[in-house]
């Protein structure tokens, strides 16, 4: 019974550092909690921090931000990219492609998995031939952190949030 309660104060805690961070009223953080989902995920919040999610590039062609193969756009647990861990020039078109790829991560961070059956997007632009610049695939998958520095906007162990501003 004791790890239960340990498990279910951990849990308040996150709980708080999450309206903390985001600064919900308590009657918002309710209206959050009222979802059955996010009390899940919150409840596997360990998964998220566990990892970095990381979009490297697999393919380029005449891509207008030059980037090239071995790429890497690195987002961490609440979905922003890790800056100095991306590539100088962010294409918003590129940027935007990304959006599905950590849509299925967070999916199976949320299901205990840390892989994704559909891990490949395309840029949206279509490439010289069909109209547009260039073209650039990307593919997706998860990195467990490594030490403190890349857990900076994720909850502690201790449920509080480390915030990056």
């Amino acid at each position: 019974m004791k790890k239960k309660e340990d498990k279910d104060v951990l849990i308040e805690k996150r709980w708080r550092g999450f309206q903390s961070h985001l600064g919900y009223t308590d009657e918002e953080l309710a209206l959050h909690r009222s979802n059955h989902k996010h009390v899940k995920a919150m409840e596997a919040s360990a998964n998220f921090a566990k990892y970095l999610t990381v979009v490297e590039v697999i393919e380029s062609v005449n891509c207008g931000s030059g980037y090239k193969k071995g790429d890497k756009f690195v987002v961490d647990s609440e979905g922003c990219l890790v800056i100095e861990e991306c590539p100088r020039r962010l294409c918003v078109a590129a940027i935007a492609s990304l959006k599905v790829l950590v849509d299925r991560m967070w999916q199976a961070f949320y299901d205990d998995r840390a892989d994704v059956l559909h891990d490949t997007v395309r840029c949206p632009d279509v490439g010289v031939r069909r109209g547009g610049w260039g073209e650039v695939t990307m593919r997706v998958r998860a990195v467990k952190k490594v030490g403190a520095s890349t857990a900076k906007t994720t909850p502690n162990s201790d449920g509080k949030w480390l915030r990056r501003r």
